[in-house]
């Protein structure tokens, strides 16, 4: 029985100091320090000035990808029963979401690069070590979202 309470302490004893170790800042988290500030991304995205002109040449590509995978289609369909014409159309409607989905993400890659920048530089500005997006904040935390949208209009 005393080895187990011995046992028992020198456990209870080294959680205690691992989670002191934690909270100094020099070699661990600072449980009691961490600063967490969030964002509205969609507010934020809607002000970037470069937005509009993105979402109009991402329009235009997708108006265009489906001219250009309709007449694809409209050929790979000829002399096909309804069910193969069907199954083409559906591989074709994948085919054709994908391409522009990765043209989005291709278009919207430097502007979201821009806003993670300037997030950073504001979060370091004013002590903050995390942001989140504000959808996964429930109670806490600093809104950044004004002086980023500030940040990125100049």
């Amino acid at each position: 029985m005393n080895k187990g309470l011995i046992i028992l302490a020198l456990i209870i004893g080294i959680v205690g100091v691992a989670l002191w170790g934690l909270s100094i800042p020099k070699y661990g988290l600072a449980l009691d320090t961490l600063k967490v500030g969030y964002i509205d991304i969609n507010k934020v995205l809607e002000n970037h000035p470069k937005i509009e002109k993105a979402k109009k040449d991402i329009n235009d590509f997708a108006i265009k990808a489906r001219a250009d995978y309709q007449k694809q289609l409209d050929e790979a369909v000829k002399n096909k029963t309804a069910t193969e014409a069907q199954q083409l159309k559906t591989e074709y409607e994948v085919k054709l979401n994908q391409v522009v989905a990765q043209k989005q993400q291709e278009i919207l890659r430097p502007i979201l690069d821009d806003i993670r920048s300037v997030i950073r530089d504001i979060a370091k500005k004013k002590g903050i070590d995390i942001v989140l997006r504000e959808e996964v904040v429930v109670v806490g935390g600093v809104d950044l979202t004004e002086d980023v949208v500030k940040a990125i209009k100049k």
